[in-house]
């Protein structure tokens, strides 16, 4: 069958060493597992699940800039330990360069800035704000929204703290009368 030679021609291009440098492996297994799900999906199968919108964050993967590559770091740990889905683009990387482009159009410079610097947030087409919009939205508890994002948990409530949600029975004295 067809998916039979895909599967035999994938496998024979991803353990052959002297195909390698023409053919890396990754891109060469990846158009097979393309060509796969074209050629299995029939008309009666259901489409795939949509995936939630990926929060599109544009970093440079060859900053000299300590400050800018933390940035970059701790937006996408914030991101992976919240489970939000997120695109990274590296707009230093070659062939990127329509990517850099939208990110400078539409992202916000800094005074005395010529471009947009790195790193930038976008929810698809929408800007949402650069590393220190992120910050303050993650210290105030607003990062969802700060994101367009709906909203996983709900929002801390200021001021009431935990000692008034206790019922009054395990604030009461146990045993009655004290000697």
């Amino acid at each position: 069958t067809v998916q039979e030679i895909f599967l035999f021609f994938s496998v024979l291009l991803c353990t052959q060493p002297s195909l390698h440098t023409a053919y890396p492996c990754q891109s060469v297994c990846y158009l097979h597992t393309v060509s796969i799900t074209q050629v299995t999906m029939g008309e009666g199968e259901p489409a795939p699940a949509a995936t939630p919108p990926a929060i599109k964050i544009f970093i440079s993967g060859n900053s000299g800039s300590k400050e800018i590559s933390n940035a970059q770091h701790r937006i996408t740990m914030i991101l992976k330990s919240l489970g939000i889905v997120m695109e990274v683009v590296d707009i230093s990387a070659p062939g990127v360069e329509e990517q850099r482009d939208f990110m400078r159009a539409g992202a916000k410079k800094k005074e005395g800035q010529r471009f947009a610097l790195p790193p930038q947030l976008f929810n698809g087409e929408k800007y949402c704000g650069d590393y220190d919009d992120f910050d303050v939205a993650n210290e105030d508890d607003e990062l969802e929204e700060f994101l367009c994002l709906p909203r996983k948990t709900p929002k801390a409530v200021p001021g009431k703290p935990e000692d008034e949600t206790k019922p009054e029975a395990e604030n009461a004295e146990v045993g009655g009368d004290l000697i």
